[in-house]
């Protein structure tokens, strides 16, 4: 009977200490993430602006606008193994420029209302070394290297809808595809045990074709030739210790 005790009285006690056990394993690797003392992963999702400043961007050969810019959209994934280095890759999209080429000159031309939008794709991979690292508080520098995807859209706007295929389409895609490099300096603030809030500041390098590509009606390319590209943003990061 006193060993049956003794039994029952340590399997409570087990019991009990379990949950706290379990709490205290989740508790302590969260508060090691936070530190950097664990490797860990993290989701990163930003917005902001990508601008083009001393770009030409040409309908056609004589008709350009200087400049561009873009809100932007990004997430990143990456792996942090020390408290110094992270890796990762990403991808970007820029959508509806906010300045964008007028089509007066291919309307006289042809005497069809036309638009035309722009839009801009990356994918990247990413290296940081963190410079400056406190408990809430950190900063890094870093580069990255990948390719961008230029699609500039031209559609007819308005007039009679086609009634049959053999019309053909109302709109066309010229998609222009290179190189990218980029460096980038950041900075974030830890507000919760695996949330942060992060700025950023990048440097691009585009390296597209020297000349334009065009599609079966013509339209071209609007950014040709190597561009200079600045991004600003804002972001919010989730770690999850490994």
């Amino acid at each position: 009977m006193g060993k049956l005790l003794i039994w029952l009285s340590a399997a409570s006690v087990f019991a009990i200490a379990a949950p706290s056990r379990a709490e205290e394993t989740a508790s302590t690797r969260s508060a090691m993430t936070a530190r950097g003392v664990r490797p860990y992963t993290l989701a990163q999702l930003g917005v902001g602006l990508l601008t083009l400043p001393a770009a030409d961007v040409c309908l056609t050969a004589t008709q350009c606008s200087k400049g561009d810019t873009s809100v932007e959209i990004d997430f990143w994934q990456m792996y942090r193994a020390s408290p110094a280095f992270a890796i990762g890759a990403g991808a970007s999209f820029a959508l509806r420029p906010t300045t964008d080429t007028p089509t007066t000159q291919m309307m006289a031309e042809s005497g069809v209302t036309r638009s035309h939008t722009r839009s801009y794709f990356l994918v990247e991979a990413q290296g940081r070394y963190y410079w400056l690292r406190f408990e809430t508080i950190e900063a890094w520098f870093g580069a990255t290297a990948g390719g961008v995807i230029v699609s500039d859209r031209y559609a007819v706007e308005g007039g009679e809808q086609p009634t049959a295929a053999l019309i053909g389409p109302r709109s066309s895609t010229v998609r222009t595809e290179g190189g990218a490099l980029g460096l980038l300096l950041g900075g974030q603030w830890s507000f919760a045990p695996n949330w942060g809030l992060g700025i950023s500041a990048r440097y691009m390098r585009w390296f597209l074709p020297h000349e334009a590509a065009t599609s079966v009606f013509l339209d071209r390319a609007t950014l040709t030739d190597q561009q200079s590209v600045l991004n600003f943003g804002i972001s919010c990061s989730y770690r999850i210790a490994l």
